[in-house]
């Protein structure tokens, strides 16, 4: 693709251009799912909000599809795009924390082990999930769950400030008292209004949890699933759960995970009920620093890997779930392969909140995944998946989480917004009319009447 005045715009950047014939082009166009191969055109690596601006108004005036990347990890790949410009935000890594107000403000090239770190030095957090390398921005701004949820919130509720450059190169300030509807909608569908260059998080206590596993042989796994159903209903705030199936040496087995974020006797008092009901061969929950809990909560494959994922949500572990969930999670293709269920309660998950985070329901979100490096494992790990979500389909409410989508279609968007997606296609409207940023999931904006 030939595109005139590449030379002109490198040169007004304090970050640089990379171009296909350039060395570092075949690394910086890839994002973590490999199954996602795209060629962009560009590749802007952003240095401050003023790259981000230029890059924006560039893009704009040449008519490019943009992308915009941080940490790389959307499952859709929605990090890069083909032929097109992709604004690289992963060399924009400053931070400022102020301990005294429990406040950091942070550029959006930070990933989530970074910040745990950072955070952590003055015990405490944002809530974030437990793989080290998201991208702290997209993931928050497209609501971002945690271990601390329950208790805190998602990501999306802590932000309190953002610096966002909007579709025509704009950079405005984003908050309880400036352009408020742009605050709204950017904490839960963010990527839809623009490129938050800048942003505010409220921080939480936290510094030490109970946590760990309970594992069970899979011939266990229904007895086990059937107590989780009456036993998650009663769990308080401070208790997080997970359920999954996943690989264990000669066959596949059931972890029950936790992490328990207030007193230490109370937790253990809560969790009696599940450790005692059936023993497992492993249990590991004990007392840790959160930091150590944050980085040995990751079940990823690592290195290079390709996936496909499909999400939603079912109220309780029903009968039909439980069966459907151990036939096809026992003929997964490989060790690679399950299921995951996260439980979410508590007062963050059941009622609205002043934001557009579409996915606050009480229940068990799920994910089908598969993982694999080889192009041969890829048809029996995408017919398995998409087997094993055909099969669920009908035992969902049909809510979804943002973050867990690929690429749909308008209808899945739509239910992952709910009942913000009307609000939020005016919100858009107004900031994105001719919907430039759409390598998301994309929430046009009304129809122009002529």
């Amino acid at each position: 693709m030939n595109i005139s005045g590449i030379a002109a715009f490198a040169k007004s950047l304090t970050g640089d251009v990379v171009l296909p014939h350039d060395r570092r082009y075949g690394k910086l166009r890839r994002v973590s799912n490999r199954a996602v191969n795209m060629h962009p055109a560009i590749i802007v690596r952003c240095a401050n909000a003023e790259d981000v601006r230029l890059s924006v108004e560039f893009a704009r005036d040449k008519g490019l599809l943009t992308a915009v990347r941080s940490g790389g990890h959307s499952f859709a790949g929605h990090g890069v795009c083909d032929d097109g410009l992709v604004t690289d935000l992963s060399l924009m890594k400053r931070a400022w924390i102020d301990p005294v107000h429990e406040k950091i403000r942070i550029e959006p090239g930070i990933i989530a082990g970074e910040l745990d770190c950072l955070t952590q030095s003055f015990r405490m957090a944002v809530p974030l999930g437990s793989c080290p390398t998201v991208g702290v921005a997209g993931y928050s701004l497209g609501g971002g769950e945690s271990s601390l949820t329950p208790k805190f919130g998602y990501g999306c509720d802590s932000i309190t400030d953002l610096e966002v450059v909007t579709a025509d190169d704009k950079v405005l300030r984003a908050n309880a008292s400036e352009n408020t509807d742009l605050f709204w909608a950017m904490r839960g569908a963010g990527a839809n209004f623009g490129v938050a260059t800048l942003i505010e998080f409220q921080l939480h206590p936290i510094e030490t949890v109970l946590s760990g596993s309970l594992r069970y042989p899979i011939k266990q796994a229904i007895r086990v699933l059937h107590f989780l159903d009456s036993f998650a209903p009663t769990i308080p705030a401070e208790l997080f759960l997970i359920a999954a199936v996943l690989p264990h040496p000669g066959e596949r087995m059931l972890d029950i995970k936790v992490v328990w974020t207030g007193d230490k006797e109370k937790g253990e008092r809560s969790l009696r009920p599940l450790r005692k009901y059936l023993r497992p061969f492993e249990d590991t929950i004990q007392p840790k620093a959160y930091l150590d809990e944050q980085r040995g909560g990751f079940d990823v494959p690592e290195g290079e890997y390709s996936s496909h994922r499909r999400a939603g949500h079912f109220k309780r572990l029903t009968d039909d779930v439980v069966e459907t969930i151990i036939e096809h999670a026992s003929n997964a293709p490989h060790e690679a392969s399950g299921i995951t269920m996260m439980y979410w309660h508590g007062p963050w998950c059941a009622r609205p909140h002043d934001n557009a985070f579409g996915f606050r329901r009480t229940g068990f979100e799920y994910w089908i995944h598969s993982y694999w490096r080889k192009t041969a494992e890829r048809g029996r790990s995408w017919d398995w998946v998409e087997g094993f979500y055909r099969a669920m389909e009908p035992l969902s409410t049909g809510a979804v989480y943002v973050n867990d989508l690929e690429n749909e279609g308008v209808a899945r968007a739509r239910a992952a917004y709910g009942d913000k997606y009307d609000r939020l296609s005016l919100i858009k409207g107004k900031f994105d009319p001719d919907n430039f940023f759409r390598v998301n999931q994309n929430i046009p904006p009304p129809a122009r009447r002529h």
